[in-house]
């Protein structure tokens, strides 16, 4: 699997025209490529940037999150916050390359990943091609960040493994990989946290992916009382 970094100009707060970029950056993509776009520029495109003397942090954090929870003081960017069915400190809502702005998550990512997934395939004439829109946050019990899907398009996130046996001639009951976090976290290693300026990434020949052009969310997520960390995230839904 190969990870192919794009490098673009500098999209610029409160809004930008991401489609633009796309438009000129993108010339090296092939069937079966999938797309990593950062949730950045897809909310710069959005104009989903609030300057920072306009409002209270926490207040905004408080209007983002799906739901919340309290932090610890002394962290920075408490509360914890679930947003777009993952967690993030301060609902995700960054205040780096952001040029004295808040940037908040995209709305809507699924809707803005299927439109970016129509415009490319269009204009590079693919059938096969997925989309993700990518996002960074930190895991329990570790340190630093890992890229995290928040949408997509294009492909099934899962492959199941159930009926499969093991090398040990066991049967696999509910064993899956989650496909799409996987390019997902790989893709954070690519792009950089600081002034890379390189919201898009080519992933070439990832394996057993199987494209479509259905919405497949509920492949990934769960509802709250069947996830298995339910009874630690309870405190969430429970605020």
């Amino acid at each position: 699997m190969q990870y192919i970094p794009i490098k673009t100009r500098v999209l610029n707060p409160p809004q930008d025209d991401l489609f633009g970029v796309l438009n000129g950056a993108l010339n090296d993509l092939k069937e079966g490529d999938v797309l990593l776009v950062t949730s950045k520029v897809v909310s710069i495109h959005q104009g989903r940037c609030v300057p920072q003397a306009e409002v209270n942090k926490r207040d905004l954090v408080e209007q983002e999150a799906d739901y919340l929870i309290e932090g610890y003081e002394r962290f920075r960017l408490s509360p914890l916050a679930i947003k777009h069915n993952a967690l993030f400190s301060g609902a995700g809502i960054d205040e780096s390359n952001a040029d004295g702005h808040y940037i908040l998550l995209p709305s809507k990512p699924f809707d803005e990943a299927e439109r970016i997934w129509e415009f490319v395939t269009g204009k590079h004439g693919l059938k096969n091609l997925g989309v993700v829109i990518t996002d960074s946050h930190s895991q329990p019990m570790r340190s630093g960040a890992v890229g995290v899907a928040i949408a997509w398009w294009g492909f099934h996130p899962t492959e199941s493994h159930t009926g499969r046996k093991d090398l040990f001639d066991r049967p696999l009951q509910w064993s899956a990989t989650n496909i799409v976090d996987c390019i997902a976290a790989g893709g954070g290693a690519v792009s950089g946290e600081a002034d890379e300026s390189t919201p898009f990434i080519i992933v070439r020949n990832v394996p057993n992916l199987e494209f479509t052009k259905v919405d497949t969310r509920h492949e990934v997520f769960r509802a709250p009382k069947e996830d298995i960390f339910y009874p630690l995230l309870k405190p969430f839904y429970d605020n």
